[in-house]
């Protein structure tokens, strides 16, 4: 069997696994001779590592301004983390590796591209590496490496990105944002029928995986404003559900449902005549295929900053960054039958594609190689005996200044 080796992560927000679990799905479908391993990168860097990508939740929760500082101090010096992480991640994955040749490589999170690629070509290892941006239009520069075999960029935007950061367009293919099989399977067997006002609007508000954002303060203005049902997805906050339980229980428990982490988050967008959440890429583009319409409220600062104008500007929802304005955007799209929200649903049956994970798949099989190096212990120590003869020198050098100067 051919082996798929696919980086992803666990705690750095829920979109990463999504990705890789909709490549996963149709490689395995698709392809029966290919095993795909599923591997946190964070888990290359040990127990250190895997602790320090757990405070994503909570910085994206409380410490947005502190996840914009880092996004721009990794911006500024990303040739030294990735020369850092290289020798951090070292030996752990060519141990990883060794003891499971992959065919194939693909990184869907952008903090290991460099030092995987550097330790492959360091150590003589010739085996493809691919990179799945799963950002759209703001792309750090640890996501491209200028030496990977292809570089996948889901939008046009990202395309550009990639060659401003100066990637060789040969290197770069356009596809579309890779959907779970759930989300696209729920999609084709119900058509949305247009929202007319004869009945309660079906609200869904979300805040990402982690749930993030203002939801108390949407849910009110909802419930107060409009004749409606709400239900609220907390993601991993628990700490938000019970807030939320407790200070919007004086409302009708019939008209407002509050959940945790959901597995079916498909059946609630598909209920759902309006979504409002902050602009994920993830699930922005699963309520896509869910066709219901957007209010995208805001955006972590870095990676999303731009996703909500990106979806506005091609009709997949509207803005409202000041919640003060979200109940009369949301009457605006309301007037005139709904006209707005069904204007939206127009625009994003003609954007989604239910068979975007599957076209990804089939790029990847061009890349798999029929049987991947055998990795000698001689190639797996050699380089860091180099690496231990260098420090050793460098040690040497300063020893005799320090003599010298005595």
């Amino acid at each position: 069997m051919k082996r798929i080796l696919i980086i992803s992560s666990t705690k750095t927000g829920h979109g990463h696994s999504s990705i890789a679990n909709a490549l996963t799905e149709q490689l395995i479908s698709l392809y029966p001779d290919v095993k795909v391993d599923v591997v946190d990168g964070f888990l290359f860097l040990g127990r250190l590592g895997v602790k320090a990508s757990g405070i994503y939740g909570p910085i994206s929760r409380w410490g947005v301004q502190f996840w914009e500082l880092n996004w721009k101090i990794t911006t500024n010096n990303s040739e030294a983390w990735k020369q850092t992480t290289s020798l951090l991640i070292h030996d752990r994955f060519m141990q990883h590796i060794k003891n499971n040749p992959p065919n194939l490589i693909v990184s869907v999170h952008p903090m290991f591209n460099a030092s995987i690629v550097s330790n492959l070509k360091d150590n003589g290892i010739d085996i493809p590496f691919i990179t799945l941006l799963a950002d759209l239009v703001d792309i750090h520069p640890l996501w491209v490496d200028k030496r990977a075999d292809c570089i996948l960029c889901p939008t046009e935007e990202s395309v550009a990105a990639c060659t401003a950061l100066g990637v060789s367009p040969s290197i770069l293919r356009r596809c579309d944002f890779p959907i779970r099989r759930s989300f696209t399977e729920a999609a084709k067997q119900m058509a949305r029928k247009p929202y007319t006002g004869d009945r309660p609007l079906e609200c869904l508000l979300m805040s990402g995986g982690e749930g993030s954002g203002n939801l108390k303060i949407i849910a009110k203005l909802i419930l107060k404003n409009f004749n409606s049902h709400v239900t609220v997805i907390c993601g991993r906050n628990k700490a938000l559900k019970t807030l939320l339980e407790n200070q919007l229980s004086r409302f009708d428990n019939k008209k407002i449902k509050i959940l945790g982490f959901c597995t079916n988050v498909q059946d609630y967008m598909m209920k759902a005549d309006v979504t409002i959440m902050r602009g994920s890429p993830n699930s922005m583009l699963e309520a896509v295929m869910c066709n219901s319409p957007l209010i995208i409220t805001g955006s972590m600062p870095g990676q999303e900053a731009s996703n909500p104008e990106y979806a506005q500007k091609n009709g997949l929802a509207v803005t409202c960054r000041d919640l003060k304005q979200l109940v009369p955007v949301l009457r605006g799209l309301l007037s005139n039958n709904a006209a707005g929200l069904n204007s939206i649903m127009e625009k994003q049956r003609a954007f989604r594609n239910f068979d975007s994970a599957a076209e990804i798949a089939k790029i990847l099989m061009e890349y798999v190689i029929e049987t991947p190096p055998v990795i000698s212990d001689f190639e797996y120590c050699f380089p860091l005996f180099m690496q231990a003869v260098e420090l050793y020198r460098k040690l040497e050098k300063t020893s005799t200044k320090h003599r010298k100067r005595k």
